[in-house]
């Protein structure tokens, strides 16, 4: 009996053991050894020239002429395409121009994402009929896009539920644990540098890949929740309470990994470094995007009877004086402070929230990504005055040089293009600018919505189907609706489908992909919907913007 309790005691002991063997978690790396390596400094995130050459093969006699290089950068949030001529013979060879190095996508070729370096060639074996791409180049250019299909496979999840359509939120607080374990176990390998796939790629290439490997479950944890919030809404945009999931306990890992996480400016060289800053964007650092709404300024005047307005605005404006300040305190019960210390107020309510220690990369990105919003037409003193005003202000928050850099960059391309210096010459105008007169022209003295749309978009078919009342109000008035689309994506007959079925009124205008690359090149646009609104006179004077009532009677008047 004596021995029966002994050895049942010692296989209680064992099994425990094994169990905790089992259950033992990876430690977690504050930092990674050799990691990054120092090959990749501040000037590798500069704007440069690349060159893309290949050549196309077994092509038709149909074939497009060109295709787009599209990617956006990821430090000014814009969008960029690159046009690249095919000669006849299939060949293609163009230097073009990088905000920084990262990956780009190709529009009207069936080509996978591919990672350009500064200073690199991109080189492309295409097969006309889609089978297979191939895709090499010099540098880390050719090194990363030969490595990261195999590393990627050898890496990727085995996950095969995702969390949004199970509706289960003990399901989603698992995945996500198993998310954090996948990045745990990927930083494990990087920091023991046992991937074999790597040996002998240079330290550029490398930190790009071992980037883009921490990338992976960081973009599928952001996504998630993203989509978590999307699903489980009312029909009235409502969260549900009972599968409300806060983004602090979600992506409470983060504050353990900052160094390799947030701090990271590497990140926006991955594989999936756009999805992450995006998503970071709004699931993490959302508190950045309502800044322009809290900073409103409804009134521009100094006049004391007009200052109502600023009621609900605890911002200090910049035309301001002793005595107006003084007013402006009193409508604002003394709350009144500068733009820069909002800004410092808000980076500080982020870092308690996720226990981060220090304003890093991704949140200096994320909030140099508000003060860029430049989505404004037109050469507005006021509005130039109110963006300078509001990048002085996010300045003291900006200690990564990268972000300096390209904080300075934008906003002299941005005073550039709204006080006119950059304008295109009429005597020598682009491919570009010629099909969009050319547009323009025909419908000369009226105010022209232009909205550039594909069958397979929802957002465009949603857009198209809301506007039917607005084209109905104004077919009597010099207004037109052009609806513009790519017919290799959207072939007339389902396209025309759509519209007859659905009483989609307005002028439907079907181009070819090169007209369409040429358009897309000009506007700098890779994604739809794409809407322009033009004035009377041919000017454009917004972009991206629904249609209102209110705007298309002001532009008439």
């Amino acid at each position: 009996m004596y021995k029966q309790t002994i050895i049942t005691a010692l296989l209680a002991v064992l099994t425990f053991t094994c169990c905790m063997a089992r259950e033992k978690k990876p430690a977690i790396k504050a930092r990674l050894k050799g990691y990054p390596s120092g090959a990749i400094d501040e000037y590798h995130f500069h704007a440069g020239k690349a060159i893309v050459k290949g050549r196309f093969v077994n092509r038709t006699e149909h074939s497009f002429s060109t295709f787009n290089v599209t990617g956006t950068d990821l430090f000014s949030n814009q969008d960029f395409v690159r046009t690249i001529n095919i000669e006849p013979d299939g060949s293609f060879l163009e230097l073009i121009s990088l905000p920084h190095s990262g990956w780009v996508y190709f529009d009207g070729a069936e080509i996978p994402p591919a990672f350009i370096a500064v200073g690199d060639t991109l080189d492309l074996l295409i097969n006309g009929t889609g089978d297979e791409t191939t895709i090499s180049g010099s540098g880390a250019t050719g090194e990363v896009n030969s490595v990261w299909p195999r590393l990627e496979t050898q890496f990727a999840s085995k996950e095969t539920r995702t969390p949004w359509e199970e509706m289960n939120r003990e399901f989603m607080l698992e995945w996500k644990n198993r998310k954090v374990r996948e990045l745990d176990r990927i930083a494990s390998v990087i920091d023991a540098d046992t991937i074999t796939l790597l040996n002998g790629c240079s330290d550029y290439a490398k930190d790009v890949l071992k980037t883009s490997l921490l990338a992976m479950p960081l973009e599928q944890a952001l996504v998630a929740l993203h989509q978590w919030r999307w699903r489980t809404r009312s029909e009235d945009g409502k969260p549900n309470p009972a599968l409300t999931i806060s983004s602090d306990s979600f992506f409470d890992f983060l504050s353990a990994r900052q160094s390799y996480l947030m701090d990271n400016p590497l990140m926006i060289l991955a594989a999936d470094g756009g999805g992450v800053v995006n998503n970071m964007e709004f699931c993490v650092l959302n508190a950045y995007l309502f800044l322009a709404n809290d900073m409103e300024r409804w009134s521009k005047s100094t006049d004391s009877d007009e200052l109502g307005s600023y009621k609900q605005n605890f911002i200090l404006p910049y035309n301001y004086d002793p005595e107006l300040h003084r007013e402006m305190l009193e409508y604002d019960k003394g709350r009144l402070i500068p733009v820069a210390e909002y800004y410092s107020m808000c980076s500080d309510s982020i870092r308690s929230r996720f226990k981060l220690d220090h304003t890093g990369f991704m949140m200096q990105l994320c909030l140099l990504h508000r003060v860029l919003d430049f989505d404004f037409e037109g050469s507005d003193g006021w509005f130039l005055t109110r963006k300078a005003e509001e990048l002085a202000g996010a300045i003291p928050q900006f200690t990564d040089p990268s972000i300096c850099h390209h904080a300075v960059d934008a906003y002299r391309r941005f005073v550039i293009e709204r006080e006119g210096s950059a304008r295109i010459d009429a005597s020598n105008p682009t491919p570009g600018d010629s099909l969009f007169q050319s547009l323009k022209e025909k419908y000369a003295g009226n105010v022209i919505y232009m909205d550039f749309w594909g069958i397979g978009c929802g957002p465009c078919r949603k857009g198209m189907l809301d506007q039917r009342t607005l084209v109905e109000q104004y077919k009597e008035a010099p207004v037109r609706f052009l609806y513009i689309c790519n017919e290799k994506d959207s072939p007339r007959e389902p396209s025309e489908k759509f519209l007859t079925d659905n009483n989609i009124q307005g002028e439907h205008i079907f181009i070819s992909s090169d007209e369409w690359n040429l358009l897309t090149n000009k506007f700098q646009f890779n994604a739809i919907p794409f809407t322009l609104l033009i004035d009377r006179n041919g000017n454009i004077v917004e972009k991206n913007v629904p249609p209102t009532a209110a705007k298309l009677d002001e532009l008439l008047k």
